[in-house]
């Protein structure tokens, strides 16, 4: 299981903090998104690598759950390790430290699909990729998330090129920014974001224009709000996703 564990610090800095001088949800997601880029290419998984294999990754679902957010000037240290198969589905874990403190962890899961056929592919990571997986994995998995129709559009946005991936969709980053921006200001200030829930149900392209739907389930704390997003031109739903929050104390 040579390099099944891998671990990289980032800071904290001007450029990845928000108003509350914390890192937020964009900020932590790129790390994430960063990390798990670096150690597929590390395990011969990577986007190069599955390109010279006519296929690439695709993320399909993701659960994340922190008890404290990153301040100014920390250093965040992530851990991760891919769980495993499960079907078509394939899993990686993380946990987010600050001074060897866990403050966080997170679940994702991925699909590899046919370059031309656009497919799921059935993968066994060991046998195909000699990935022997570790036994010890987190204690959840990202869930599905279905929003009523009546979720009310709170914002609309589209598709810029700086939105835009290595693969020419929308980066699954973005998504986020999209949730965020659809949340007011006040709830920003007075939230404390617990869990993030999203599933990626549709591939978003350049000029695509996205209706962001929220639909709230629970105003007092813990604040929980769904999330759908809309394409414009044809009605398709592209994701849906669920944050809780706790109220600040005043």
């Amino acid at each position: 299981m040579n390099n099944i564990l891998f671990e990289k610090e980032y800071s904290v800095n001007s450029v990845n903090i928000n108003f509350n001088q914390q890192l937020g949800l964009f900020g932590l997601l790129g790390m994430i998104q960063d990390i798990s880029a670096i150690h597929a290419d590390i395990l011969g998984i990577g986007l190069q690598q599955m390109r010279e294999q006519n296929a690439f990754w695709v993320l399909t679902q993701q659960k994340l759950k922190m008890n404290k957010w990153p301040k100014w000037q920390d250093v965040v240290r992530i851990k991760t390790w891919p769980r495993g198969t499960d079907g078509l589905k394939i899993y990686r874990d993380f946990e987010i430290f600050v001074n060897n403190e866990k403050i966080g962890e997170s679940v994702i899961t991925y699909m590899i699909l046919d370059g031309q056929s656009r497919r799921p592919l059935t993968v066994n990571m060991q046998e195909k990729y000699n990935i022997e997986c570790p036994k010890e994995v987190l204690g959840f998995v990202p869930e599905k998330i279905l929003v009523p129709d009546d979720a009310l559009e709170e914002n609309a946005t589209k598709v810029r090129i700086s939105d835009l991936d290595m693969n020419y969709h929308v980066n699954n980053t973005k998504y986020a920014q999209w949730i965020l921006d659809s949340i007011s200001l006040e709830i920003h200030r007075s939230t404390t974001l617990l869990e993030f829930d999203i599933n990626f149900l549709g591939e978003t392209y350049l000029n695509d224009e996205i209706s962001i739907g929220v639909l709230t389930e629970d105003p007092v704390s813990p604040v929980s709000s769904l999330f759908r997003g809309v394409r414009k031109q044809d009605g398709r739903v592209v994701f849906t996703a669920r944050i809780k929050g706790l109220k600040k104390a005043l």
